[in-house]
This record gives C-alpha cells, structure tokens and sequence, in this order.
C-alpha cells in the first residue's frame, strides 16, 4: 500500500499537519481553556471522580505537583480524538513527568493505553542519557530531533497535534516528532517496547489527556486545547503505481505509472537511458553493473512532498537526490541515502552514510527498516525553508535549509566546496545508478508553494 493511502489526506490543518490540500476548509473547533490559572473544573484524578487536592495544587497561577503528596495522575473530564494541545511547563532537578492522550480508565495505569510527550530534566535525570526517553519524546518510542530546551527552571512551551493517525510533538516552536500511529515503522517499535504487552496502548481512537505525577515536583500553565475536523480520507488508486482523480484534485502527480518512463530522462540527457533501467514487475529497476547512469524528473521541483517505495538487493547501494541542477556539471543535491545498511561499505562507515540520512551530511534517527529485498516506504518533504525524511511512516530527520547548523555540517563533508549547497533550490529529482539493483515503484509528488528558488 502506498504512503498516500496509509496517510488520511487533512483540510484544514495542511499547513499544520505538514501537507497542502485544495479541499474545501472545515474549521477547528475554538480554544478550551483547560487551566486558566485559578479553575480545575476540566481535571479530575485518574479513575477518581474529584480533583486530587493532596497530589496538586495551584501556586502563582500554576498547576503544581506536590512531590511528596498523593501520587495520582490528572485527566481531562472530556475525552479527544483529533486535538491540538498547547502547554507550558517546568521542572526542578531531575524531575519527571509526561502528558499522554487518547488514554482509556480501563487498565490499571494511563501509560498501558495512552502514548506519552516526556516531561523531563535532560540534564541530570537518568532517563534524559537515553534520546528515546528524554524530553519531547514520543516517550520509549521515538526520539525528539533538533530540539532546544529552556535551562531548569525556566518555561518551554510545547504542543501536540494528533490527527487520526498523524501525530506530532512541538517542543519550543520546533517539531521534534511526527510520525503515523498506525505505520509500518511505529508498529514495529511498539512491538519491541515496554508497551508489547499492553495490546491497547496507542489503539484508541479518543480518549482522556492526562498530566502525570512522577514523584517529582513539576510546573504547568497556559493550558489549552481544540479539537480538530475529522480528517478527509481520499480513495486510492485502482492498483500499484496509480493515483485516483480525488488524489489528483488534490494536487498529487504520478511520476511513474508502471508502464513507461515519461517522467524521466537521463542526467544532462535528453532522453531515458537505453541500458541499466527496465520496467519489470510495477518498477523501475536498475539493473547490476548495467550502466545507463542518473536519470532525473523532466520538471524541477522548489518545495514538495514526494513519496516512493523501493528496495535493494543485499549489498546495494542507490540514492534519491533533490535540488539536482545540471548546470553544476556533477549530479550534486542533498541526497536521500538508499542502501543496504548491513553489507554496503558506505553504510558500514556510520549512520550519515545509512539509510534515509541526509548522505554525508546528517545521520538519520528512529529508523525501522524492512529487510532487505522487501520494500520501504519513503518520503521527502521540503516547505519553506525545512526539509524532511520520513521512513516507514516516522519522520526520522529534519533540518533547515541555509542554517547554521546545516552550513556547520556541510563544511566538514565531501559538499563544503559546493557553491550554494545546503540552500533551496529549484532543481530536479534524481534516482541514482550506483552500479547495483535497485527497484523503485509508486512516485508520487504534490508541489508545495511556489518552489522559487532561495538563498
């Protein structure tokens, strides 16, 4: 099944939600003051009918833990299904906290159902040593990328988005995680995980947020949530390789339809390679050792959302490449890296030569890989100025174009010498010949913005 198909197509919250559409707008619901300072009429203790008054109090127009009183976590009265959840919160050293969502009072603890946005001192508590478990976190699951934290003491603001299956974790005005629930990649991290065992977690679809007393003494204000519209499914296409017409209204494009390649065209060529690529079994598919070089889209490409699946032979090595502009004479854009992680030299050289790492230049984080010979479902996003690398449904790595921390790490790669690498631009998409077998199948790519290029 393809990407478009696992990910429920949004209205309103496109640009939210990190995806463009053109369909009619459904609006959010208003903003629900869950603590206004004073007022913990929306909370009550979990599978408790009143407000656990020996376990939280409300100090300075916050809602505090007491760190020795009752240990009892707090929940929404209402329950959620789609929401956006804004809140600020603080800790003292070596706290601990969490606030988890879509939670059920069936099981004995909120965490055996509902997934968790980690609260926690980086800095000193045992759990920050471990990226999975430390602040921003899709708790024990997924890492938080890219993040800034404010010192101890001091406020962060953070929010999350769940959308049917779309979730994301907002630390500081960064989005640090973003995956689909319900994909390949987080299945197969639930299933090796504390969570394994609890066949619930993370299967409701609404459910109770709640605000977790660890022991320790934590601060949290500003809270607010709305509700999201239900999200707009659009139908698949009629098999392998094809888009439907609502996908196309949409803004989708099918790159490749499984029956020719007039899409495509070889690097600095004007037509498709006559050797090394065939269509064979719904792909495209280079051949070992067969030559025929790079072939690229025949349109350029700014800003984008594009979606593929493929898979390499043991010991493989490939690579999908954007903002390639042929007037640079070599076929040079940041490269999606396609590998095999386990056999491949490169790979073996460390993670920014492995799959899905922005190659030689950033590594990629919280991967789950198929095995090799199966097929991977990718992505690459880039709105504005930020770039995205999705793998098996979990945004594995994240980056700014034209950032000092790109052009930090640009210039210690084999691209330092690269005029203008590093920034947008509107280039071509490129699917490498690295002399091994590689098959790609279900390209589809949707414009976002204007795709001007940028400096």
């Amino acid at each position: 099944m393809s990407m478009i198909s696992k990910r429920r197509i949004k209205n309103t919250f496109a640009a939210l939600m990190g995806i463009a559409f053109i369909l009619p707008p459904v609006q959010a619901g208003e903003w629900e003051v869950l603590f206004d300072g004073q007022d913990i009429a929306s909370f009550r203790g979990y599978q408790m009918d009143a407000f656990p008054k020996d376990g939280w109090t409300i100090e300075d127009g916050t809602l505090r833990t007491i760190a020795d009183g009752q240990v009892v976590d707090i929940i929404t009265k209402k329950k959620y299904r789609n929401f956006e959840l804004i809140f600020d919160w603080k800790v003292t050293p070596g706290a601990n906290s969490g606030v988890m969502y879509r939670v059920d009072e069936s099981k004995n603890s909120p965490w055996h159902t509902g997934p968790e946005y980690q609260i926690l001192d980086d800095s000193t508590h045992n759990d920050g040593k471990n990226p999975l478990t430390s602040a921003g976190s899709l708790y024990a699951l997924i890492s938080a990328q890219n993040k800034t934290l404010k010192p101890v003491g001091d406020y962060n603001q953070s929010r999350i988005v769940l959308a049917g299956d779309s979730l994301q974790h907002w630390l500081n005005g960064d989005k640090v995680v973003a995956c689909d629930i319900e994909s390949y990649g987080v299945n197969t991290l639930v299933k090796s995980s504390k969570f394994s065992s609890h066949q619930d977690f993370m299967k409701k679809q609404t459910g109770h947020i709640v605000f977790q007393h660890h022991h320790d003494e934590v601060w949290f204000k500003n809270i607010k949530v709305r509700e999201l519209p239900e999200q707009e499914i659009l139908p698949d296409g009629k098999g392998v390789n094809t888009i439907s017409k609502a996908q196309r209204e949409a803004g989708w494009r099918n790159l490749f339809n499984g029956k020719n390649t007039n899409q495509w065209r070889g690097f600095k060529k004007e037509t498709f390679p006559q050797k090394g690529w065939i269509i064979v079994n719904d792909c495209i598919k280079h051949i070992s050792k067969g030559g025929g070089g790079d072939i690229i889209t025949k349109q350029k490409y700014g800003q984008f959302d594009f979606q593929w699946e493929w898979k390499v032979a043991p010991a493989a090595n490939s690579g999908v490449k954007y903002f390639i502009m042929e007037e640079r004479g070599g076929a040079i854009g940041h490269e999606y890296q396609v590998i095999d992680d386990n056999k491949h030299p490169d790979a073996l050289r460390g993670p920014k030569w492995q799959t899905a790492a922005f190659y030689d230049v950033f590594p990629a984080n919280n991967r789950v890989l198929q095995p090799v010979g199966s097929f991977n479902e990718s992505r690459v996003r880039v709105k504005s100025q930020l770039a995205e690398h999705w793998l098996n449904g979990i945004m594995v790595l994240n980056y700014t174009l034209g950032s000092q921390q790109l052009q930090d790490a640009v210039s210690k790669s084999k691209f330092k010498r690269v005029d203008r690498f590093g920034y947008r631009h509107q280039g071509h998409i490129l699917l490498q010949d690295h002399s091994d077998e590689v098959h790609y199948r279900n390209l589809k790519i949707k414009r976002l913005g204007k795709g001007k290029k940028k400096k």
